[in-house]
């Protein structure tokens, strides 16, 4: 008998006429359901939340209508989030996640078709963090980006989808309004180049392509300076592009920003006029930094600005967005400058500050809308021009800005309620240039020349709060105790500004600009303008610890959301001076009494030039019961043509092994207890190597470990059992994938006590790790690196130290820079003889 679901199918084959005239949603096809994802390129990385505070969880299909549900499961056993999906783009659930720190949840979207009862189901894992700022700062940038993404307005030029905003808190009509929306997408890592199965593709790719139709093109010529004559047009073809709405000095800074930050200059246009249809994204910039060049402002005593048209006396408003537009522009694309541009715009900046600290509007001592804006914006066009530290204009308008920035009252007289220059200092720090050289030199203090006011963290600072020790940077040593902060920074302003929609508004002068701050408070909350910077993870292992003992710090899950950059330096300061004197993916010490201690790694990528971040962690150091410290292992590559498949917990610590009190039985691990399928109960697999062959399908997955010891037995006094738990990533490949055959030629041979490992070594390979075990097909232990060929094209590797007669059985897997594991090779067996 058939099934009721296929009934369906074959009554509308059948009817082939009445098929043609129905929607998608009625044909026997699961829907195509995506979630939003942290990292574009990885859906396992899972969503930070804190325990008690509400959050979204985010998906879309590809159908909706009447017969299209949906069913949001949480994860936690609360009932499931149920409905009808009206709009395919937005398939949401308020939830509020209870737990401690690390625990983890995978909720799931299924969205069915009544009709046809076809369906398709996506995982969204979460995980409970520290409610601290850095927790705090990526969830408000996960809800900022899903408001921007729901807001959207969707449509077709032509047959190419495109996107804007037109109303709510983030949409005005304004053509740099949707600029400053993709680039908020950009420099998180949502890019139109990224997976087709992340959401956030199609919707930067709309709203970037939508933006070329925006652009218009004029001619443009030699222009007389009081430095001379500028030639404007650097690649001769006798046109400047510009935003074709009005204000175009406005408008094309935000432009050449988001199309700067796609990271692809060689992209062609697929949309706009004959000046820019089909032409390359770095020739169009090249156009609109040639167009900024010809509407600078041209006569004494202001020249070097810009306003509302060409060559019209500037104001220090505009100015700044041409500004962020050639900083990026020219360091990261390479785009020609002038010269003329920037020594006439370092005239115009000495003339509207004059004798003042603060930059004027349209000249010095002049501030109609308060200074909060133009001097930020003085600030981020000395980046441009190489005016630092060191040189007085930029040292009078930061200790300007450090002296008032703990005002309050609104925008006129408090910096941070004015998100518009606010994000004109968060850009000034971040691409701070002393010398000129075009290289940034960021600036994570702001400081003042005024006697009695200490430097601050201007970014990360909480309002009585210890701000630790500086790090080097430009007129600032290492090592200086900054105190308790102040005032606020920047990030926890916005993260307690957000309102619970997700979006900001109503932080500045002038209603106009309020559709802009949830964008601007998104990228000033990633540190970044345009360039896609890394994420540093700092772990400990064990955490905590007693006193004495040796703790080993790592930086493997470090991370880049770039997909063309990589990290390629890890650096740690561990003993919170300020300095990073050790590098490498790990490092280690050891702590000599109880406390807290607080280790800091900093990751640098390849870019160029190489973009920084740091995380710190917090090592407790206390007497027993100490809890254990687990270790998932991973990240696992499975192959469904090698198996067994083992899971490895062999990291996980036990720092109290053997302590008890009195009379009590020694201290150790009792349980190793896995969760497998996301439902946070640990109950799929036990062991320290448990064998999961045929437990999980293809696909990916977040697992869990669970270790506990027997503390309530070694130390009643203080009460039960300790836990901890870790989370590991898992791939599951068909044999057929590439990846299960990366290596298939390993070869073992055997000599007295030892063997000889030989195989092919990939082009481009950073490093193999190499595993032994006694047991064919595992479990394996990792007994080395072989980090270069010992022979041309071959990995080499002699495992001394063998047992005669035991027959051994050793694979090798490929690893990247970071030590993750790519691949695994097949197995070889050797057995030892004496001769």
């Amino acid at each position: 008998m058939l099934s009721l679901k296929w009934k369906y199918c074959f009554a509308a084959f059948a009817f082939l006429a009445i098929i043609a005239l129905l929607p998608s949603s009625a044909f026997c096809v699961p829907p195509v359901v995506k979630t939003v994802r942290v990292l574009s390129s990885n859906p396992l990385v899972p969503h930070d939340v804190c325990s008690g505070v509400q959050t979204r969880l985010k998906g879309t299909s590809d159908v909706a209508g009447p017969n299209i549900s949906y069913s949001w499961d949480f994860g936690d056993g609360s009932p499931a989030a149920t409905g009808t999906v009206s709009d395919r783009y937005v398939i949401e659930a308020a939830h509020t996640y209870t737990g401690a720190v690390g625990t983890l949840y995978t909720a799931r979207l299924t969205v069915t078709n009544t009709t046809t009862t076809e369906f398709a189901t996506q995982n969204y894992p979460v995980l409970i963090q520290p409610c601290a700022l850095a927790t705090r700062v990526n969830m408000a940038i996960d809800e900022g980006l899903w408001y921007l993404h729901k807001t959207m307005v969707r449509g077709v030029s032509g047959t190419v989808p495109i996107g804007y905003w037109t109303g709510g808190a983030a949409g005005s009509g304004w053509y740099s309004n949707d600029a400053v929306n993709v680039n908020a997408f950009e420099v998180n890592g949502f890019l139109k180049t990224g997976p087709a199965d992340d959401p956030y593709t199609e919707t930067v790719s709309r709203g970037l392509d939508c933006l070329f139709t925006r652009l218009n093109a004029s001619s443009i010529g030699l222009q007389s300076t009081p430095r001379g004559l500028l030639n404007p047009d650097s690649n001769g073809n006798g046109i400047g592009i510009y935003v074709g709405q009005g204000y175009p000095f406005y408008q094309g800074g935000p432009f050449v920003d988001a199309i700067v930050a796609s990271g692809t200059p060689g992209a062609v246009a697929p949309l706009g006029g004959a000046s820019v249809l089909g032409r390359t994204y770095r020739d169009i910039v090249q156009d609109m930094i040639d167009y900024f060049a010809w509407g600078q402002y041209d006569s004494s005593p202001a020249a070097g600005g810009w306003r509302y048209s060409a060559n019209e006396w500037p104001d220090n408003s505009a100015c700044q967005w041409v500004a962020i537009g050639l900083i990026p522009a020219e360091r990261q694309w390479g785009v020609i400058v002038p010269s003329l541009v920037k020594q006439l715009n370092a005239d115009w900046l000495a003339y509207s500050q004059g004798s003042y600290s603060a930059f004027g509007y349209t000249g010095p001592g002049y501030f109609p809308w308060g200074p909060y804006a133009t001097t930020p914006s003085g600030m981020v066009q000395s980046a441009m021009d190489g005016i630092g530290r060191g040189n007085t204009i930029w040292d009078k308008a930061e200790s300007y800005m450090r002296d008032n920035f703990g005002n309050c009252c609104g925008a006129y007289s408090a910096p941070k309620d004015y998100y518009y220059g606010l994000f004109s200092l968060t850009k000034s720090m971040l691409l701070h240039d002393s010398n000129n050289d075009g290289i940034a030199e960021p600036l994570k203090l702001l400081r003042s020349s005024t006697a009695g006011v200490p430097p601050m963290r201007w970014y990360d600072a909480e309002a009585g709060v210890d701000q630790g020790v500086s790090e080097a940077e430009p007129g600032i040593p290492a090592g200086i105790p900054l105190g308790l902060a102040p005032t606020d920074g920047i990030a926890r302003t916005l993260v307690n500004d957000q309102a619970a929609g997700g979006y900001w508004s109503g932080h500045d002068v002038d209603w106009r600009q309020f559709t802009f701050e949830t964008a601007w408070a998104i990228i000033m909350l990633r540190r970044t303008v345009v360039e896609i910077p890394p994420v540093a993870i700092a772990e400990a292992f064990p955490n905590p610890v007693m006193a004495g003992q040796v703790v080993n710090f790592t930086g493997t899950n470090s991370y880049h959301p770039d997909p063309s950059k990589q990290i390629v330096l890890w650096e740690w300061d561990l003993d919170n001076n300020g300095t990073f004197e050790t590098s490498g993916l790990t490092a280690s010490r050891s702590f000599p009494s109880d406390g807290s201690y607080q280790v800091t790694l900093r990751v640098t990528d390849d870019g160029t030039p190489a973009l920084t971040d740091t995380d710190t962690i917090t090592v407790v150091v206390m007497p027993p019961p100490v809890p254990p410290t687990a270790n998932a292992g991973g990240p696992y590559n499975l192959c469904t043509n090698k198996t067994p498949w083992f899971l490895d917990a062999s990291a996980s610590v036990n720092p109290d092994e053997g302590a008890s009190e009195p009379g009590r039985p020694p201290n150790t691990i009792i349980e190793y207890a896995w969760d497998l399928d996301g439902d946070n109960d640990f109950n799929d697999a036990f062991g320290l190597t448990p064998d999961i062959t045929g437990m999980l399908g293809v696909g990916t997955y977040l697992i869990q470990l669970r270790v506990t010891d027997n503390s309530g037995a070694s130390h009643p006094s203080y009460g039960g059992n300790l836990s901890d738990t870790d989370t590991a990533q898992v791939v599951v490949r068909e044999g057929t994938d590439p990846a299960c055959s990366c290596v298939s030629d390993l070869a073992a041979r055997a000599k007295p006590t030892k063997a000889d490992l030989t195989w092919t070594w990939r082009p481009g390979a950073h490093h193999y790790n190499v595993y032994r075990g006694t047991i064919s097909g595992g479990p394996y232990l990792k007994i080395g690196v072989v980090w270069a060929p010992g022979l041309p094209g071959k990995g080499v590797y002699a495992d001394f130290g063998l047992t005669n007669g035991t027959t051994y059985y050793w694979i090798v897997r490929e690893a990247a820079i970071n030590d993750a594991e790519l691949c695994q090779s097949n197995q070889a067996s050797a057995t030892p003889r004496p001769r």
